[in-house]
């Protein structure tokens, strides 16, 4: 049986590890050592934790699955490590048994990271759609950014076809080493009111609006002032909030909900509190709207 399972093992797409750890109680000595050699041989991006999930016999004669959760920033990504049950050998790699791929049976598939829609602050930012909606979208994103653009345009398409079915929010999230004024006077148009900031906004994602968003404060508080009295809002209500800096505050706030959540560029969608990430795309929102 031993040699059945060591020629079964020739399978694995990653080097057989023969491994010698010390230090570790003999307890938890078998977890350990797999959470340590996934650290130590996978290369793991920064920012990536590692979870223990569960641990039982393996296949493999004399050794323990010892699965684990890799926390991405957007994704959870299960792997399984086989460690023998003196926590000295380990097999890091797909192991293969007649063709199946076992390891990837145990583990399963990668899934969206959850968030707990309480740490969006939702309440706090323009949306369009019902409160109610089926899908809700939360989407980090930067008026200086080209596929916040694309991502932008495919979303507005997508609320005009299932008006009742998604609700939208917008969060900015400025690109770092970017200097640019209009995020703070567009957030300090949201104390004129929601539909005041959805004007503006749909303005500086246009393509006459890009032309403009690398101009100066003057002209970018100009503009802004040009949109809200043609559409009849209250332009003093904005002007006050930007000198009190109340769009510098919103701003602020946006940036710190993403960073505590994992955002690190955008555009970085959040539906239905699954971490999806990237350019949204129609046929991800219909699997959404399809549960």
């Amino acid at each position: 049986m031993l040699r059945k399972m060591l020629l079964v093992t020739l399978g694995l797409i990653f080097p057989f590890l023969f491994l010698t750890l010390q230090g570790f109680s003999q307890e938890d000595k078998t977890v350990r050592v797999a959470i340590e050699t996934v650290k130590t041989q996978m290369r793991l991006p920064p920012g990536v934790e590692v979870k223990f999930i569960e641990k039982k016999e393996s296949p493999i004669e004399g050794f323990y699955s010892v699965k684990l959760i890799l926390m991405a920033p957007d994704r959870e990504i299960p792997t399984v490590v086989y460690v023998d049950k003196e926590g000295e050998r380990v097999f890091l790699g797909a192991l293969f048994i007649k063709g199946e791929n076992v390891t990837k049976k145990e583990a399963g598939e990668p899934k969206p990271r959850k968030i707990d829609l309480a740490l969006l602050e939702m309440d706090k930012s323009p949306f369009r759609g019902p409160a109610q909606a089926k899908v809700t979208v939360v989407e980090f994103s930067n008026f200086q950014c080209p596929y916040c653009v694309k991502s932008w345009a495919k979303m507005k398409d997508l609320l005009e076809k299932y008006p009742q079915d998604i609700k939208y929010v917008f969060k900015q999230f400025p690109l770092q080493g970017k200097t640019s004024d209009l995020p703070e006077m567009a957030a300090a148009v949201q104390a004129v009111n929601n539909e005041a900031f959805w004007v503006v906004h749909d303005f500086f994602f246009s393509e006459e609006g890009q032309g403009l968003i690398n101009k100066g404060k003057d002209v970018l508080k100009h503009k802004i002032e040009e949109i809200l009295k043609e559409k009849g809002f209250d332009v003093k209500i904005f002007q006050t909030a930007l000198s009190a800096g109340k769009g510098k505050s919103r701003v602020e706030e946006d940036v710190a909900v993403g960073r505590k959540i994992g955002v690190r560029g955008t555009p970085t969608a959040i539906i239905n509190g699954d971490f999806v990430g990237s350019l949204l795309a129609e046929k991800t929102i219909e699997k959404y709207l399809e549960k």
